[in-house]
């Protein structure tokens, strides 16, 4: 599949190309399905820091230059008859040591928080510029099953050494699911990784992609502890 002919163009105006292009692309299924396991965690009240910015193809440290040469997933999409549609912004980054068992190991924090590993939830995508492929929610979490009254929920996606999270807060289930904040949500996410020992840089990444109702663009950055 050729990604080079819309490429360009998802640079200059990721969403409104994707909408008008209704670009049919093959997906690739990755899926991740456990059992949950909610133990209980302390939650930080401050936050560490971690390194300025990440050292990875497609970044100039701290402002996406290039996603279509960088692991770093900038949007989660829909998919529908005529293609894919962007749905929510990624707002965390998280950095692994080494790439087997990346994705589970940053998974095992929110475990470890009493979070529900594959609730109920609609089936997302993420673009793997790497491959042009668009690639199923690998893990995915949140702080309740079914989020009646509402709900933390997290996708994630691990290309290379790089885990992408879309971190929001639901409304609640009835009549539907919506997107109630992304900024208190990442936030809250970061602290309950630097209470995992885990170092945590706010806003770090300036991944352009801001979104309604509260993201501003930038993603935390969080890079695993000391083994």
């Amino acid at each position: 599949m050729a990604a080079s002919g819309w490429a360009m163009a998802v640079r200059r105006d990721r969403r409104s190309a994707l909408r008008r292009g209704g670009l049919a692309v093959a997906a690739t299924v990755i899926g991740v399905s456990l059992a949950p396991s909610p133990p209980s965690a302390h939650v930080a009240t401050t936050v560490e820091s971690a390194d300025e910015g990440l050292e990875t193809p497609g970044f100039d440290g701290t402002r996406l230059i290039d996603e279509r040469e960088s692991p770093v997933a900038t949007y989660q999409y829909r998919r529908h008859d005529g293609g894919f549609d962007p749905t929510a912004p990624m707002n965390v980054i998280v950095e692994v040591h080494e790439e087997p068992g990346g994705l589970e190991r940053v998974m095992a924090v929110l475990e470890d928080a009493g979070w529900v590993r594959s609730p109920q939830e609609y089936t997302r995508y993420a673009l793997e510029y790497d491959t042009g492929e668009f690639v199923v929610q690998q893990a995915t979490a949140a702080e309740t099953y079914y989020g009646t009254t509402g709900r933390r929920h997290v996708r994630c996606w691990q290309f290379d050494d790089v885990v992408s999270m879309q971190a929001h807060r639901d409304t609640g289930a009835q009549p539907k699911h919506g997107i109630e904040t992304y900024a208190e949500t990442r936030e809250y996410v970061g602290r309950l990784y630097e209470a995992a020992g885990w170092n945590v840089t706010p806003g770090a990444l300036d991944l352009q992609n801001a979104e309604p109702p509260d993201h501003d663009g930038k993603a935390t950055l969080i890079t695993e502890g000391t083994p």
